[in-house]
């Protein structure tokens, strides 16, 4: 994904069509949710985390749904266009694999009783082609690139209308890559802070079972709690270090990775005052205090992350060789005719 490498065409219309199809099967589960839902407004509790009843008793979607289908539309759009086209392929196909990853042993576990059979396979069916879906994006974004075209003077003597290659994908700027590593990295952190506190907590059987979903799952598509957890832990401290690096893919990782963030805090806030943790802030303990401040910083990590790295710094284009007679080359404008 160099500065002479670039996606082809008919890969970024490809990658954009698997996108728009990961974005309609998150969209078709999303509306199946709302018409088993005895008011519109449950399904949303249902996302934070609430009680709520479903028409059938079964909830299929999570708040990792709306959150994917925002994310699915928006690089659908932007893959086609981009010049970090491949990155942006690349990054949504691993995301997309490891949240739907645990759905293939536990959707198809002997533990998962009180699911309609018919419901059961068809949601499988959908996560297993999501992976392979993802798994494509990802060999699309590194098989799909060619050399780019370079510009100048051809063997008879034409010159083509420009002198510089295609531009190369934009790498953050300093002040970018600098407040991307702190805010991703501190969120990594502070992450991985709860997640060992909960190991402590709960002793290892119990959480093996928040790692790999075993009797854990209570919404079908739901990606189990300490799995997605340090999968965002991983892919955040990789895009805040490469970020810090100057790796042009890490605008595109680090700018996908503030959708998983901004979820996790948006759904905790919502669920926070919904059950009136922060009109009571000052009467909860310690840990629960701080549980609620993550939530806030979650939100202003994944918002000033996305600050941080919307505009991106260009390097200079490459300048192509002349060729003067004799077969010789050298770099700078064409002679005079």
């Amino acid at each position: 994904m160099g500065q002479d490498r670039t996606l082809a065409r008919g890969a970024r219309v490809f990658g954009s069509l698997l996108l728009a199809a990961l974005a309609l099967l998150s969209l078709v589960w999303i509306v199946r949710d709302f018409t088993k839902a005895g008011e519109v407004v449950d399904v949303w509790w249902n996302w934070t985390g609430l009680v709520a009843r479903a028409e059938d008793g079964v909830w299929v979607t999570s708040f990792l749904e709306p959150m994917l289908l925002l994310l699915y539309a928006v690089t659908a759009v932007t893959a086609y266009r981009s010049s970090s086209s491949a990155a942006i392929l690349a990054c949504t196909g691993v995301l997309t694999v490891v949240v739907r990853a645990p759905g293939l042993w536990n959707l198809g576990a002997d533990w998962m009783q009180g699911v309609p059979d018919g419901l059961l396979s068809q949601v499988l069916f959908s996560t297993i082609a999501a992976v392979i879906i993802g798994v494509v994006l990802v060999v699309t974004a590194v098989s799909g690139r060619r050399p780019a075209q370079l510009a100048g003077p051809s063997a008879f003597g034409y010159g083509f209308p420009s002198d510089t290659a295609p531009p190369s994908p934009a790498g953050p700027t300093k002040g970018g890559a600098v407040a991307a590593f702190l805010l991703l990295g501190s969120s990594g952190a502070i992450m991985a802070a709860w997640e060992i506190r909960g190991m402590q907590q709960l002793g290892w059987d119990r959480y093996e079972r928040l790692l790999t979903g075993e009797r854990a799952i209570v919404r079908l598509l739901d990606s189990p709690v300490s799995w997605m957890q340090w999968a965002v832990i991983v892919l955040a401290l990789v895009a805040g270090v490469a970020a810090l690096s100057g790796a042009p893919f890490s605008r595109p990782l680090g700018l996908i990775m503030t959708a998983p963030l901004l979820a996790f805090g948006v759904f905790a806030i919502a669920y926070g005052i919904k059950t009136d943790l922060f009109e009571h802030f000052g009467d909860l303990g310690i840990e629960a205090q701080l549980h609620v401040l993550t939530s806030l910083f979650q939100v202003v990590a994944g918002a000033a992350v996305l600050v941080a790295l919307a505009r991106g710094e260009q390097h200079a284009p490459r300048p192509l060789p002349q060729y003067h007679a004799g077969g010789s080359a050298a770099f700078g404008p064409p002679p005079a005719w």
